[in-house]
């Protein structure tokens, strides 16, 4: 019970603190320059210059509202209700956040705006939380016409942004595109990169003095692959491995000591499951 509570309240913690670099982005840099956003928070600003009467807070809310609805019957509760107190949140430090960064330059501002927005996703997503509708809409979608999740929000962020080329100027459409390329290249860099995983293949005549001294050192998951050399026909164990980036150095390091022939080749692995390596949160 303890446990589920301290996990509760430190995927709320970074729920808020991702939904504040988020709001700011919008009503620091993007509400006053007058530019727009995706997914529905481009909706809702997109919205909000044509009816400046409403809050951009309130307005996001509203155009949440029917998309929870439908997806009360299209996704499951789990992922609804988190989406729901994500939403909520977000909604909050909208209302909270009134400063504004003083920039006169719109490209900086794209850029920066772009930035914060992708650092605040990340963050959120790593918390294995959601801001709500367009989350929802992605999941729908995949299950209404068997989309993947980046196509459906590739989808929806191009009818925002038609929407926008036809009731604004194409200069402030074009910034939007620059501050969602930002935002997505900062969401890869950080979702991704502070958690980078690396696979490697290990192939040496000296394979077990090399596992043994990983597994005593490194603390290293390995897993020995049978193999047959394609020049000489004769057999190899491959040693195979998924490991920190910050354990390269070290592996490389015990690999080199025990057989300074051996052959390894490290590569990328984006997206690992598992209890220990894992680099992925499991929605």
């Amino acid at each position: 019970m303890k446990n589920r509570l301290y996990e509760w309240i430190k995927q709320t913690f970074f729920l808020v603190l991702g939904s504040a670099f988020c709001a700011f982005a919008v009503k620091g840099i993007l509400v006053p320059l007058g530019f727009i956003s995706t997914g529905l928070t481009g909706a809702s600003l997109v919205l909000y210059y044509l009816f400046p009467n409403l809050s951009v807070e309130v307005l996001y809310l509203l155009i949440n509202a029917p998309v929870f609805l439908l997806g009360w019957r299209l996704v499951s509760l789990r992922f609804l209700l988190y989406s729901l107190w994500g939403m909520l949140i977000y909604a909050l430090m909208l209302y909270l956040i009134d400063f504004q960064l003083p920039l006169s330059d719109p490209m900086l501002g794209a850029v920066i705006a772009g930035g914060l927005a992708g650092a605040g996703v990340a963050i959120i997503l790593r918390s294995y939380g959601s801001t709500g509708g367009s989350e929802i809409l992605c999941v729908i979608i995949n299950k209404l016409f068997s989309l993947s999740v980046g196509s459906g929000s590739a989808v929806i962020n191009g009818i925002v942004l038609t929407a926008s080329a036809l009731l604004f100027p194409m200069e402030t459409v074009l910034y939007a595109v620059v501050y969602a390329v930002v935002s997505m290249v900062t969401i890869d860099k950080i979702f991704y990169g502070l958690s980078e995983r690396k696979a490697t293949l290990i192939i040496s005549d000296q394979w077990q003095e090399i596992a043994k001294n990983l597994l005593g050192q490194c603390n290293v998951g390995i897993t020995k692959i049978s193999g047959k050399g394609g020049f000489q026909g004769t057999d190899k164990t491959i040693l195979y491995s998924v490991i920190n980036r910050r354990d390269i150095g070290a592996v490389k390091k015990i690999v080199l000591q025990k057989d300074p022939s051996a052959f390894m080749a490290l590569m990328t692995a984006e997206d690992v499951t598992g209890l220990r390596i894992g680099n992925q949160p499991h929605w």
